[in-house]
């Protein structure tokens, strides 16, 4: 269908409000994606484009999932804090004069957070 009879066109009310929304909600990529992915879902119902609902809300997934990545890479590194923490304060309980098995557990905790972000970031690039 070309421009110029997709301007032509009549729409219904639903139609109509369904383009309204996402004009309106084109912008909330950045603020809000969620008002945008719910307008384009009401775009595609209104068009009966139904078939393109699951592909915008993996779009969604998506988009909420790199969202989220920076929480996961904080909460990687809390856990590693905390965990060296923890195991100096088990070194100094129950063996003051043996550091060597604290350093090796965590240079362990170490060498895993960095395996495991290294691995998170090769399969969100790859």
């Amino acid at each position: 269908m070309d421009m110029y009879k997709i301007m032509k066109r009549k729409f219904n009310k639903e139609q109509l409000k369904a383009i309204e929304t996402l004009i309106f909600d084109i912008n909330e990529l950045e603020n809000k994606p969620r008002r945008l992915f719910y307008a384009l879902e009401s775009f595609a119902f209104a068009f009966n484009k139904e078939d393109s609902v699951p592909s915008i809300r993996e779009a969604q997934d998506l988009m909420y999932s790199h969202i989220n990545e920076g929480y996961t890479y904080s909460e990687l590194f809390t856990s590693l804090r905390k965990y060296t923490i923890d195991e100096w304060k088990r070194q100094v309980k129950h063996s003051p004069d043996d550091l060597s098995y604290s350093e090796n557990m965590i240079q362990g905790a170490n060498d895993f957070v960095r395996k495991h972000i290294r691995r998170l970031t090769d399969t969100r690039f790859n």
